[in-house]
């Protein structure tokens, strides 16, 4: 189905079997950014909802042959129209049954007749913009999913092919010279690439679900940040970028959960490093700070290269998204690790946030609660 903008008017389907209430309706909804389609029987409903795709569906309840009942049945159980929304109409004032049956059966809302055309446009337009949040949704989470089998996809061939490779190499009894010992480092980083992808796939899963389990205890950020750091050494010395730490020695302890919170320098010091060009800067600049009279620190992690556009700064955090500057370099991903990294930081009760100015830098920093 075509996704509309909200520039574009809505169409909603009207099913009652008197033309008299359709006129009223038509004439009631004119003036309003509405295309409406007109059903005097279940079945012409079911066809129309089928071929049109309407928005919303105004279904009356009381009709003859097919009643509204019978009819939602039918749009629920296929998959083509089970999603429409539903409006259930009655004239059978304050009727909890047939009320009731109707939610039962799927309907969203329910109205009374006659019709309130206040009510019925609020109505309208919060199912209307529901729905298209939803068709929106469900984009992004299909665009991610292609992603994430690419992602996984990428590192499986590889490994399987290089491992073919030297299977073929043992069984013809070929000698294993350091050609070999090349491709199996190859495969060996491209299992820990997808090892790491998996790992991060079980974290959102569990922090998406609440299930966050801090381990507190008095930490040294300095001594994190350095075993982050040092894990990045080559691809530092590889990419010719220049690393300065500033402030951290300096700093009391933080109240965190160290392996948690190393996780998430980790992966701002992975994003920074994928994209800054070579022979650019990375910063890491730790200072304490006062948040609502409450001591924190704050870490900040700068990086020279291409940015973020102003108008993706909001993407940046949801899983789904992928911002442009990652479309226009090599480095691609998920979007995993950074939404992960918003969840650890708020279960600690700081927060996170970037900064960047297109094609100059861009600045991640979070704050994290003073041991006291």
């Amino acid at each position: 189905m075509t996704q509309k903008t909200t520039d574009e008017q809505s169409t909603v389907l009207a099913v009652d079997d008197t033309e008299d209430n359709l006129d009223l309706l038509e004439f009631a909804l004119k003036r309003k950014p509405i295309r409406l389609l007109r059903a005097t029987s279940g079945q012409e409903c079911l066809t129309l909802a089928l071929a049109e795709q309407p928005d919303v569906i105004l279904l009356d309840i009381q009709m003859p042959g097919m009643d509204g009942f019978e009819t939602l049945k039918h749009l629920r159980a296929r998959r083509e129209t089970a999603m429409i929304p539903v409006i259930v109409l009655t004239a059978q004032k304050k009727d909890p049954q047939s009320i009731e049956k109707g939610l039962l059966l799927g309907a969203d809302e329910y109205l009374m007749k006659p019709i309130d055309t206040d009510e019925l446009i609020v109505r309208l337009r919060t199912l209307v913009r529901l729905r298209k949040a939803e068709a929106e949704l469900e984009k992004t989470k299909s665009e991610f999913m292609a992603m994430l089998v690419h992602d996984l996809r990428s590192p499986m061939t590889s490994i399987r092919g290089l491992l073919e490779f030297v299977h073929e190499a043992v069984l013809e009894q070929r000698p294993l010279t350091s050609d070999y010992a090349a491709l199996l480092s190859s495969a060996h980083t491209s299992t820990s690439k997808t090892i790491e992808l998996i790992n991060d796939l079980l974290d959102f899963s569990r922090y998406g679900a609440g299930q966050i389990m801090l381990d507190r205890r008095p930490s040294s950020v300095s001594s994190m940040v350095n075993f982050v750091l040092s894990q990045f050494q080559l691809q530092f010395r590889n990419k010719s970028v220049a690393v300065s730490v500033e402030g951290t020695d300096a700093l009391p302890s933080a109240n965190v959960d160290p392996d948690k919170v190393s996780q998430v320098v980790m992966n701002l010091v992975s994003n920074a490093y994928k994209f800054t060009n070579t022979g650019g800067t990375m910063t890491i600049k730790a200072t304490e700070v006062m948040v609502n009279d409450v001591p924190m620190i704050e870490v900040a992690v700068a990086n020279t290269g291409v940015g973020i556009p102003a108008e993706e700064i909001g993407n940046v955090f949801i899983v789904y998204k992928q911002t442009s500057s990652a479309r226009t370099t090599k480095e691609k991903g998920t979007g995993l690790g950074l939404a992960i990294c918003k969840m650890i930081i708020e279960a600690h009760g700081g927060t996170i946030n970037v900064e960047s100015v297109p094609g100059a830098t861009t600045t991640f920093r979070f704050t994290i609660p003073v041991y006291q």
